[in-house]
């Protein structure tokens, strides 16, 4: 079996990871302007997520794992990945049936959100969501 490689896509190849989310009916679309983190599997996208900058804070969405990747620790592995190349606080709204992932992921609760942040999660508040954040390491290395 071949290795997977974890890595950010090149803005140019942002239509493919579109393509694997239309592929799997996954919400939401990748820009540009997005860092998008994948999983390659070979030359084929088995992960990918989408690290947006909202008025100067990090906001993680749209994670999805292909459906025959999950549970081999997939997506723990590209948020490992994608965290080590962040500076400050990645926030993301978690569903409530991920939560515990997010918590063994490093990830912590979110009482107070940026306004940017807030507005945008009273659009998906209805979806039973929960925000939270990852502190990352903002030392120099």
């Amino acid at each position: 079996m071949t290795e997977l490689k974890f890595c950010l896509l090149d803005a140019i190849k942002t239509p493919l990871v579109n393509k694997f989310y239309d592929k799997h009916n996954a919400r939401g679309r990748a820009t540009k302007a997005d860092q998008v983190w994948v999983a390659y599997h070979g030359l084929n996208i088995v992960a990918a997520c989408r690290v947006q900058n909202k008025a100067g804070f990090l906001f993680l969405s749209t994670l999805y794992v292909d459906a025959a990747w999950r549970g081999k620790k997939v997506a723990s592995q590209l948020l490992t990945t994608l965290i080590a190349e962040q500076k400050g606080t990645v926030f993301t709204f978690a569903y409530e049936n991920l939560i515990d992932f997010y918590l063994v992921n490093g990830f912590n609760y979110t009482l107070t959100l940026p306004n940017s942040l807030q507005s945008l999660f009273e659009v998906y508040a209805h979806r039973n969501i929960v925000a939270m954040h990852f502190t990352c390491d903002t030392a120099p290395s």
